[in-house]
């Protein structure tokens, strides 16, 4: 029996050897990778509007830029100012694309790109760190529908991913001659900065974390090792004097609000690798990957390559204290995990060739990523259905008229979570693509576009539907608590005083109410399933 036993086992050592052979063929990586690559990018192709948080609002920007030199209605609400910011990914290609084709399809043509960037740049990070790829990289293919990604955070998913492919170059690259490198790195730590600031933080992160460790490993004279690490540091000096002078320019001495947040928020962060709102598949594939961690750690033949360890705590502890808030800016905490996982990724070695686990990670990878894409797309098309039908009320709005987003906090579709309900916090900007209008949260001030002199008084550079209890308070400016456009701070003003004079519609976002908050001042003239278009009554137009 033990003979029989014992030549079964194996029989079962001999195929699951043979089948990790057959998945390292380099035909079946690269098919593999591709199959994943269509997979993971076909709910981005699978509606008009991508349902993130702040999409609309910076596809609405992108029509801006790419229209506003044609369109008259736009030039009396909006302004545009071309000069390099720290944060203008999308601004390089959306616009032109939009040439040729719609600025929804040159919207989802750059999102692809900028949810395919991190696998690409992993990908090449694990060919330079380990000299071949293999399947394990498809692992980052579950980390595509992150939490950053559920927010809109596509400059920096985009640049992030090209911070990640151009350390793998410097890796390649680091023993040829250090003039070399400063240029071609200069150059590249200046895209990198222009695409979005947090990404050429992410890409010194790793530089640093690199070099600490060559100087660390590398046996010669100390002052020749720190030599090296001076030299490298040269291709972040054009970047550090272009973001003091952005600095500057950009009034960044002004108070913003930068806050911590709770120890909650501390231990939610890595949550967000897998966090899309689809928590049935959203915690199966972040328990599988923390699963990954005890199982390579009990194996001899699976490690991180030395020259990741220091990197790879940099960001684990720079990712912990990350605030929340940070100079104004919402969502920093989320950032660092998603980089900290593709570096653990790529730097993950191999040395048994047939290694057993291997093709039941690869098996359950696929069956993940197959099951996640087919969640997202079938929740995708419904909320896209959704804005498809705002997109069609906003024929009620006349072109270039300014247009106030109401919304009601606390007010939410019943078994709707809180992050469902902010999909539609910026759904008021798909009418500056349909109509041309003006929208006071659109994000300005702080991009390429500002609001034209006109509208300054009732924008602001970021903001939410406002509720409708803050509007009956403030209808009328004689009895406000602070004066239109009060600045609570750097990017929050108050636009809404007053708003009966100076705004012409409002959408009212809403899942249950279906009163109208304000007989006096709106009439009704769109009915929706979530939402309402009312034309304001002017004071006077009407008795109160």
């Amino acid at each position: 029996m033990s003979v029989v036993h014992h030549a079964s086992q194996g029989a079962a050592a001999r195929r699951v050897a043979d089948m990790a052979a057959w998945m390292e063929r380099r035909w079946v990586v690269v098919a593999v990778h591709l199959a994943l690559a269509a997979v993971v990018v076909s709910p981005i192709f699978s509606v008009t509007v991508l349902p993130l948080v702040d999409y609309p609002n910076h596809l609405a920007r992108m029509y801006i830029l790419a229209h506003w030199a044609s369109d008259p209605a736009l030039q009396q609400n909006y302004v545009v100012n071309w000069h390099l910011l720290p944060n203008m990914a999308m601004e390089a290609f959306v616009p032109f694309l939009a040439r040729f084709m719609s600025i929804y399809t040159a919207g989802k043509l750059f999102a692809a790109a900028a949810i395919l960037s991190i696998p690409v740049g992993t990908i090449a990070l694990r060919k330079a760190l380990v000299g071949k790829v293999g399947l394990w990289p498809a692992l980052t293919f579950l980390l595509v529908y992150n939490q950053a990604f559920f927010w809109g955070f596509l400059n920096y998913l985009f640049t992030a991913g090209l911070a990640l492919l151009v350390f793998a170059g410097w890796i390649a690259l680091r023993e040829r001659p250090w003039p070399l490198r400063a240029a071609i790195f200069s150059v590249a730590a200046v895209v990198l900065y222009a695409g979005h600031l947090f990404g050429l933080f992410v890409y010194g992160l790793l530089v640093l974390g690199y070099e600490v460790w060559r100087i660390r490993a590398t046996p010669g004279p100390v002052l020749r090792r720190l030599r090296g690490g001076a030299e490298a540091g040269i291709q972040f000096v054009v970047p550090a004097a272009l973001f003091v002078v952005w600095t500057i320019h950009n009034g960044s001495a002004d108070g913003a609000l930068t806050e911590f947040g709770s120890l909650r928020d501390r231990l939610a962060i890595f949550a967000s690798l897998t966090n899309f709102n689809i928590l049935a598949v959203d915690l199966p594939t972040l328990l599988f990957l923390a699963c990954l961690w005890p199982l390579c750690r009990t194996d001899e033949t699976v490690g991180l390559v030395p020259s990741m360890k220091i990197p790879a705590l940099i960001l684990a502890a720079i990712a912990l204290v990350m605030p929340i808030y940070l100079s104004g800016v919402w969502g920093t905490h989320l950032r660092l995990p998603l980089i900290l996982a593709a570096v653990l990724i790529a730097g993950t070695r191999i040395t048994a060739p047939d290694w057993r686990p291997l093709p039941y990670i690869v098996g359950t990878t696929l069956a993940l990523v197959l099951v996640r894409t087919a969640l997202v797309t079938q929740d995708w098309r419904r909320v896209d259905g959704e804005f498809a039908e705002f997109r069609q009320a906003t024929a009620a709005i006349g072109r270039g008229a300014r247009l106030l987003p109401i919304g009601d906090l606390e007010n939410r579709r019943v078994g709707g979570s809180d992050l469902y309900r902010m999909q539609f916090g910026h759904m008021a900007s798909l009418a500056i693509i349909e109509r041309s209008a003006f929208v006071p949260t659109e994000f300005t001030g702080f991009t390429m576009i500002g609001a034209a002199d006109g509208v300054k008084a009732i924008d602001t550079p970021v903001g939410d539907p406002i509720s409708a209890e803050v509007l009956a308070k403030y209808d009328d400016p004689a009895h406000s608590l602070y004066p239109l456009g009060h600045r609570f701070e750097r990017y929050v003003w108050a636009f809404w005083v007053g708003w009966p004079a100076t705004f012409d519609y409002a959408v009212s976002i809403r899942f249950s109410h279906t009163a109208n908050p304000f007989p006096a001042h709106l009439k009704r003239l769109v009915k929706g399933t979530f939402f309402d278009v009312y034309r304001v009554v002017k004071p006077g137009a009407a008795p109160r």
